[in-house]
């Protein structure tokens, strides 16, 4: 076992590549990236210190079936099938980690693949515009959120895998109609938007997870 450095951005592997190591996570982030028609969409991110990924290939010695790409500096600990075959026959505990983080991955993937399936384009584009504004906007007197339009269609092309065709129609549309609006600072440059309060508390998939009080 070893230590390996990766810069914000360079992959750890991509998807297809041959496996023969898995990694543990000493500091960092990673996305685990899976792609879909029009770019690739964010299966999960790995940003707890331990927490490990990469060992499908090592188990079933197939090509790594999604990519890793380090979302800041990280720092991993290299793996190799000898230690990973060693710790799974010494460590019984380890083991039983190894086989609940599989499930729980198998049931979060099938739910992606279910939301994938079941929701329409034009509802996931705008969930991913929630996501993106809360995540990173700026709350404005009236409730609403100002966005960077460039930065947050990167973001939802690069984590939710919507063409960018696709994603510019539907922001055409959504403008036209009134559901969000141009910053008053953006009228000539187009470069922010403003989702309003009405925009966000409708389609924020959080929102629809908190109990009630």
């Amino acid at each position: 076992m070893n230590e390996k450095i990766f810069l914000a951005g360079e992959a750890v592997f991509r998807e297809g590549d041959p496996g023969d190591v898995m990694y543990v996570l000493l500091a960092g982030a990673v996305d685990l990236k899976k792609r879909v028609e029009g770019g690739e969409t964010v299966l999960s991110t790995v940003d707890e210190p331990n927490e490990f990924f990469g060992e499908m290939a090592l188990i079933d010695g197939r090509p790594r079936s999604a990519s890793a790409v380090a979302v800041k500096d990280t720092k991993l600990l290299v793996v190799d099938r000898p230690a990973f075959e060693a710790m799974i026959l010494s460590n019984g505990r380890f083991a039983l980690k190894i086989i609940k983080v599989l499930s729980e991955r198998i049931r979060s993937s099938n739910d992606l693949v279910s939301d994938l399936i079941e929701t329409l384009p034009k509802e996931r584009i705008q969930r991913g515009m929630a996501d993106f504004a809360l995540r990173t906007g700026e709350r404005i007197h009236d409730g609403g959120i100002k966005a960077h339009l460039g930065d947050m269609k990167a973001w939802i092309n690069g984590r939710m895998g919507i063409a960018l065709d696709d994603l510019e129609a539907a922001l055409f549309r959504m403008l036209k109609d009134g559901a969000i609006r141009w910053a008053a600072t953006s009228a000539q440059t187009k470069e922010h938007v403003i989702l309003p309060e009405e925009f966000l508390s409708r389609v924020d998939r959080r929102a629809a997870d908190r109990p009630a009080l």
